[in-house]
């Protein structure tokens, strides 16, 4: 079973994604860029690490992109090698922000509104190859 982190400061694309992914991950749910960061970080500490990130792009205060950054900056710190570290697949309903995204180290995005039979697909590809 996966473990997965959903970041997203919709309540219902919350409960959209750890629905779709019911039977298949354990989701922790964050409904900010700093709560998702403590998150990842705990998992870190706890030597239990996520196997997927799904981070909204557009939320208040610290916004998706700044948190891709910072948890790709922290994977530096730690010695892990680019590509090697946390999928993040960015989850949005803008176009716009994907090249900058991709950039900074995001693995995947996925376009809103939700598909659930999209996320399930991409998912699979990545995580069991």
């Amino acid at each position: 079973m996966w473990k997965v982190l959903v970041v997203d400061d919709n309540k219902n694309n919350c409960d959209l994604l750890v629905s779709t992914l019911d039977g298949l991950a354990v989701c922790d749910v964050c409904e900010s860029g700093e709560e998702g960061l403590a998150a990842y970080k705990k998992s870190i500490e706890e030597k239990s690490p996520y196997s997927v990130i799904l981070l909204d792009v557009a939320m208040p205060g610290i916004d998706g992109i700044d948190v891709l950054k910072s948890i790709r900056n922290k994977e530096e710190d730690r010695g892990v090698l680019e590509g090697k570290g946390v999928p993040i697949f960015m989850v949005t309903a803008h176009k716009e922000p994907f090249m900058d995204a991709f950039n900074i180290g995001c693995t995947e995005y996925i376009l809103k509104p939700i598909e659930p039979d999209k996320v399930i697909l991409k998912l699979k590809e990545k995580l069991e190859g």
